[in-house]
């Protein structure tokens, strides 16, 4: 029974660990502002600079049952709506979001969309 009993008290001479509301500089890392004002700096340059592909486009969540609208590939820039053709085919899948080839047809000065191809799945 006397061990037992010296098993679970504790040194009286150990110190007292009570840090308070403190953290420990090891568990604290601060946040590297410039680089991150880099980092962000770099994303827009590559926006701005980024050349937009001929014939692809995003399908925008604006499009309807008369409607199409595209966003520009890759850099998202611009938005165009047109209106589609009366038998548009489609190859792959047309959802908003989904990566697309247009093929245009002019109809009287109007360009409407025949046909959608998807590039990427």
């Amino acid at each position: 029974m006397g061990a037992g009993a010296t098993l679970f008290t504790s040194c009286k001479m150990a110190p007292k660990q009570d840090p308070g509301d403190t953290v420990a500089a090891s568990v604290f890392a601060p946040i590297d502002t410039a680089a991150l004002h880099r980092k962000q700096r770099a994303e827009q340059a590559r926006l701005r600079n980024a050349k937009d592909s001929i014939n692809i486009f995003y399908i925008g969540a604006g499009s309807t049952d008369k409607k199409i609208q595209l966003i520009s590939y890759p850099s998202q820039r611009d938005t165009l709506t047109y209106s589609k053709a009366r038998h548009m085919k489609r190859s792959g899948s047309t959802d908003a979001g989904h990566i697309v080839r247009v093929k245009f047809y002019v109809s009287r000065g109007d360009s409407l969309v025949q046909g959608l191809e998807e590039v990427a799945k």
